[in-house]
């Protein structure tokens, strides 16, 4: 009988341990920023993290949707006129394309505000640039995090209406491509924030849209419009729109009687401005109230949590902060926020972390009033809520849910059962939602296909065979300009990719009949290692003809892409036999697999095809025959 996993491992197994999509939510609270910090730091897969903001995505440790793939900002429509645009107007340098031939999993954080349309741009862009036109997302293993019961897509009517004809909504779960290949449904169901039963029933009902009568009066009493909280009481103001946050604080800062202290951020490198976490020169006083913006590794404060100045040790940099349920002062010393973007490691051919820029600055902000908006992820212990003029789908909730009992709430405005509306479709979405135990079984096929996938993978050459076809067409399209051998020598090297991949596929198709019919067992192993002694040898050879490339051509532009896709197929091959090495000696198992994917150090020949000497027949790459793109 299988063990019984919590919803928390089995979203850690997929993401591990299989190649499935996976929709990862959850109700407020319930440690979804926790899981992808974690899964950031534990994962061996090449691994991206995207979301919809510059904030959400400092947040979440990763960059923005439209600068990683470098979308337009108009509406994108999934036709085949509007992929075959798009692939025009995106022009990647080699790294950004190297980053998506290396990519393996793709976290979208914060995806309810994720558009449709978005999501078919980023799935078209991945089928082409990962050669997979027929793989969703080109292969790339998707992690969508979010909580669609709260914030929505953010869109303009204009946009509404242009994308309409080819959408039911504007969801991520509306775009064409998750309609058609659905992800596993995984909701993390522990709550952290709330313990309170009644408050989280409460907040079911209002999650689910079906607040009962009881619970609509009791938010009814919570109403207190003329509340005014004691000077002690450490109340934070919940409101729907900037400028009054804005003017809540501007004026409680402007009526202490104290001087006004100026901190100015050090910013380094790049960091766009919209992307700040707080404010560039924080303005404080003794006395004024602040929230924290980031969890203290030693747990003196957590994101959320609100205080008052006591005092400031200008020659230490230190702020003195001081909160209503601890008689300590928390000296508080700058953090720094990274921009990060994602680079190709030369040698590995991995994709890693590349630091743009800091934010060095207090991780303070005001915090006698703040949006529900920016609120998101934060925890209050108590909080006067104004939504009165709340806007989106969820704004109510999203309030309500940030406070960790009913008795630290207070309502400035009334509650109406208007305003707790949810979407429909949201809920609709959500009652699609698996049964956790068919999930969980759903779960062990997965890693067996998983398995199969890596192993036919790394015993198959479709990839290296593509490289290799846009290397060949290189010279086709523009025969004159190479080398007058080039032809001639490019038909060996196919005949062999040809030769090894045809035997590549028979032993594909005998695996795949192993694992339907048993797990993974000595005999499996030992035709795995059999296998890979076999391929590494021919791949040797393969390697060895490659560093005997001796095209040339005087046309500088042809020659980039020449090389690119000549490094291209070296590396694949390289790594291919490295990690064989490794199989043929040890057998194969995913973490190994990963472990020597990670070391692999690729030694790259220093061929390189421009020659400065000019041929009498050749052609300017301007006047050449362009190769036609593959549609996706």
């Amino acid at each position: 009988m299988q063990t019984e996993i919590s919803p928390y491992q089995l979203a850690h197994d997929f993401a591990s341990f299989t190649s499935r999509s996976v929709f990862i939510t959850g109700k407020a609270g319930t440690g979804k920023t926790t899981f992808l910090r974690n899964l950031h730091n534990e994962s061996s897969k090449s691994m991206a993290i995207v979301a919809p903001t510059g904030v959400s995505a400092i947040q979440a440790g990763g960059v923005t949707i439209h600068s990683f793939f470098q979308l337009p900002f108009h509406p994108f429509l999934p036709t085949v006129d509007g992929r075959r645009d798009l692939i025009s107007k995106v022009h990647f340098v080699g790294s950004r394309r190297q980053i998506f031939k290396s990519l393996e999993l793709l976290v979208i954080d914060e995806v309810s505000m994720v558009r449709a349309d978005v999501l078919d741009a980023i799935d078209t862009i991945l089928r082409h640039y990962k050669y997979c036109p027929n793989l969703p997302f080109g292969g790339v293993q998707v992690l969508f995090i979010g909580d669609l019961y709260q914030l929505s897509p953010v869109y303009k009517e204009e946009e509404k209406e242009i994308l309409s004809p080819y959408y039911d909504g504007m969801y991520f779960f509306d775009s064409k491509v998750i309609k058609e290949f659905p992800p596993v449904y995984i909701e993390l169901d522990k709550i952290f924030r709330q313990s309170d039963m009644n408050f989280i029933g409460l907040l079911n009902e209002v999650r689910n849209n079906i607040l009962s009568q009881k619970n609509f009066e009791l938010l009814e009493s919570l109403y207190k419009p003329d509340f005014k909280p004691s000077s002690k009481e450490k109340f934070i103001t919940l409101t729907t729109h900037n400028y009054k946050a804005d003017t809540i604080n501007s004026n409680k800062l402007k009526s202490l009687k104290s001087n006004i202290s100026k901190f100015t951020a050090i910013i380094k490198g790049e960091f766009p401005e919209k992307s700040y976490p707080t404010e560039e020169v924080l303005e404080l006083k003794v006395g004024a109230r602040v929230m924290f913006l980031k969890n203290d590794r030693d747990r003196r404060f957590y994101n959320g949590k609100i205080g008052d100045v006591e005092g400031f040790d200008i020659e230490a940099n230190t702020i003195m902060v001081r909160c209503s349920d601890s008689d300590d002062i928390i000296e508080l010393q700058p953090d720094v926020w990274e921009n990060v973007s994602y680079t190709m490691n030369k040698d590995t051919r991995d994709i890693k972390e590349k630091l743009l820029g800091t934010f060095t600055q207090f991780p303070l902000r005001l915090a006698w009033a703040i949006t529900i908006h920016k609120s998101q992820g934060l925890t209050f212990d108590k909080a006067m809520i104004d939504a009165d003029k709340a806007f989106a789908p969820g704004q109510v909730y999203v309030a309500l849910s940030r406070c960790r009992s009913l008795d630290g709430i207070v309502l400035l405005s009334p509650i109406n059962r208007k305003c707790l509306c949810l979407d429909s479709r949201v809920t609709d979405f959500g009652g699609n939602k698996q049964d956790f135990y068919i999930v969980s079984d759903e779960l062990l096929h997965e890693k067996s296909n998983f398995i199969l996938n890596l192993v036919s993978d790394l015993c198959g050459f479709r990839v290296a065979i593509g490289f290799f076809n846009r290397l060949s067409m290189q010279v086709t399209d523009n025969v004159s300009s190479f080398s007058a051998d080039a032809s001639q020598y490019l038909e060996s090297i196919r005949i062999q990719l040809c030769d090894i991949q045809d035997v590549a596929l028979k032993f594909q198709s005998i695996l795949k009949k192993m694992l339907e019919s048993a797990p993974i067992n000595d005999y499996f192993q030992q035709r795995i290692r059999d296998a890979s002694s076999y391929f590494y040898d021919k791949i040797l050879l393969l390697l060895e003809e490659l560093q005997k490339c001796n095209i040339y051509t005087s046309a500088w532009l042809l020659s980039l892409e020449f090389d690119e896709d000549y490094q291209n197929l070296f590396s694949e091959l390289y790594l291919k036999s490295q990690i064989m090495n490794g199989v043929k000696e040890d057998g194969f198992s995913v973490e190994q697999y990963y472990a020597l994917k990670a070391t692999i150090c690729i030694k790259m020949p220093k061929y390189r095809s421009y020659t400065s000497k000019p041929k009498k027949e050749a052609k300017s790459p301007r006047t050449t025959r362009k190769r036609k793109k593959k549609e996706v």
